[in-house]
């Protein structure tokens, strides 16, 4: 008995001069060990990812020949009236350039396009992530937001040579401003992440919405980002209000839970938007991310 004693108290002992020599590293220190850290795993996240991905391609090439010939005229239709629409928008972007040009409006920032696969997701109780396999060496730079179609998925938190982190919109480090649909004043509500329970789903919040504000009538209010602050462009969407948790009162403002518009933990693929001139906010998280 006093052996195990012993060693569970050798054990502590262990862990508090571990935790304290962590503590008193310098900065540099610790941030080289993460990046060693995120490096080291890095290999494996990829080869998970392209494992799952090899597993797709044999399940679709042991389909038959008559469900492939009918998934290709589907896909056909499909590309026809895609090229349509594009002709269509098209046209639209060479009005709206125009009419640019005549009412001498400022254009809003330019992003490049990086499209990422998730290797891998983190549904802890506090942390809501996933990593993407594409990082500095293709170009991402942290903050950048991460969206799929026209849904925001989140934001670039931490980025790694081959690799980089995401925050969900379901994590309590996520924040945005938005607007919601219906309002027309277009106030400015506010949204971020929240901590989920032990074993809960991870949730997000809406805040700061005016007492006056009513939902549309049969549907579910959409909540839009601002394009405030030059991380997020504007009109991309963030969810719908939670009509079943709108009557919170918070002072002489209300409060809704957010429902993710994309399910953020089936997603194969995801699309960064990496700024083509820095922001202030992207230029905080680098600083965040080197201390």
């Amino acid at each position: 008995m006093d052996q195990n004693r012993q060693g569970a108290r050798a054990s502590y002992v262990a862990l508090a001069v571990f935790v304290a020599g962590w503590i008193l590293l310098p900065s540099g220190v610790r941030r080289l060990n993460r990046e060693a850290f995120a490096e080291f795993q890095a290999p494996a996240l990829h080869l998970l990812g392209r494992s799952r991905d090899l597993a797709t391609y044999w399940e679709k090439r042991s389909r038959d020949a008559e469900e492939l010939s009918a998934a290709g005229r589907d896909l056909a239709r499909i590309n026809a009236g895609l090229e349509l629409k594009l002709k269509m928008l098209e046209d639209v972007r060479r009005e709206n350039i125009r009419l640019r040009e005549i009412t001498r409006y400022q254009a809003s920032p330019e992003y490049l396009t990086v499209v990422a696969r998730v290797a891998t997701r983190e549904s802890a109780s506090w942390w809501q992530r996933i990593v993407i396999r594409k990082g500095r060496n293709d170009g991402i730079r942290p903050g950048a937001p991460v969206v799929f179609g026209d849904a925001v998925v989140g934001r670039v938190a931490a980025v790694h040579l081959s690799t980089s982190e995401v925050d969900l919109v379901t994590s309590p480090g996520f924040r945005c401003t938005a607007y919601l649909e219906g309002d027309e004043l277009n106030r400015i509500v506010l949204v971020n992440g929240v901590a989920a329970a032990s074993l809960g789903s991870a949730k997000a919040r809406v805040s700061v919405i005016p007492h006056d504000y009513t939902m549309p009538a049969g549907q579910p209010a959409r909540v839009t980002t601002t394009g405030m602050g030059g991380v997020f462009p504007s009109g991309l969407t963030l969810g719908t209000l939670d009509g079943a948790a709108y009557a919170t009162q918070v002072g002489n403002f209300k409060e809704s839970l957010l429902v993710p518009s994309r399910d953020l933990y089936n997603l194969q693929e995801v699309s960064v938007l990496v700024p083509l001139k820095q922001n202030p906010g992207e230029a905080l998280m680098q600083a965040d991310q080197f201390q």
